[in-house]
């Protein structure tokens, strides 16, 4: 059985505890920025994960 991918993006947050975004998609080949993105936005105006910019990059950091 597969993880639902907002589930896998969460796991993986949750592991690395900050990753940037660019490294996050390169996690999910399956996949498209698009579909990263939303899930992404969804999960932070969740709370489950933050999202903070670092210059021109975004990184994603694990929420207690």
């Amino acid at each position: 059985m597969s993880q639902s991918p907002a589930i896998k993006l969460l796991a993986i947050v949750h592991e690395r505890q900050r990753i940037p975004l660019e490294e996050l998609l390169a996690c999910c080949p399956e996949l498209s920025w698009n579909q990263v993105f939303s899930l992404v936005d969804d999960l932070s105006r969740h709370a489950l994960i933050g999202l903070h910019r670092r210059g021109a990059d975004y990184e994603l950091r694990a929420l207690s």
